[in-house]
């Protein structure tokens, strides 16, 4: 992690011009089309949902913009940032918040986050996990498609930690399509970097 020095830094204006309004985040939606991924995972029998995470983690962390933070006035720039996800309790209609590591390998990363997940049990959130800045905040949708999407939250103006959620995947013509929403802070994070973000998933979920 590293301080930026904002008088040097070449989107000061950009920074300055969005830090203080009253609502700096803004959110996009899109479909994705997973259906490569989709029929990989299934071969594999593994997770849809933490593998989903994983690629979308690798991506997120490729473009710088989505690893700086504002805290206390001040910007960061992480060298990783790591998944916190909602997992549903077993045997209720709850669900739960969990941080977990980002493993540089698909498998590994699905053990280690189910066995965070059984671990913390039916506590809600882990609040000692959760003060880190290095987190990006996901959530999904499964029961239907969406084209649009709104999270809680407090008036905050230094919460720069991204949002990513998705919505339930259906066959269009063939082809298998997910709605994925992404929420930034716009004083660290344009639309060239989630649009770049976009299609670096794209073409990652195009591979397998």
């Amino acid at each position: 992690m590293g301080k930026i020095d904002i008088k040097s830094w070449n989107r000061k204006q950009t920074y300055l011009f969005f830090r203080n309004m009253d609502m700096p985040r803004y959110m996009l939606t899109v479909d994705l089309d997973i259906t490569n991924f989709l029929a990989y995972i299934k071969s594999k029998k593994i997770s849809f949902y933490l593998s989903f995470i994983y690629i979308l983690m690798n991506e997120i962390n490729q473009i710088e913009n989505f690893r700086y933070r504002i805290i206390d006035g001040e910007v960061y720039l992480f060298d990783q940032t790591h998944p916190s996800f909602t997992d549903s309790i077993k045997n209720t209609e709850l669900f739960k918040m969990v941080t977990a590591d980002l493993e540089p390998e698909l498998e590994k990363f699905i053990e280690e986050a189910q066995k965070k997940s059984i671990d913390q049990g039916d506590t809600f959130i882990d609040l000692i996990s959760e003060k880190r800045y290095d987190l990006v905040y996901i959530t999904s949708f499964p029961w239907a498609k969406y084209t649009q999407v709104s999270h809680a939250f407090n008036m905050n103006k230094e919460d720069s930690v991204p949002k990513l959620s998705w919505g339930k995947y259906e066959n269009e013509n063939g082809r298998i399509k997910i709605p994925i929403s992404i929420e930034v802070h716009h004083a660290l994070v344009d639309g060239i970097h989630v649009g770049t973000f976009i299609q670096n998933v794209q073409n990652k979920l195009n591979t397998y």
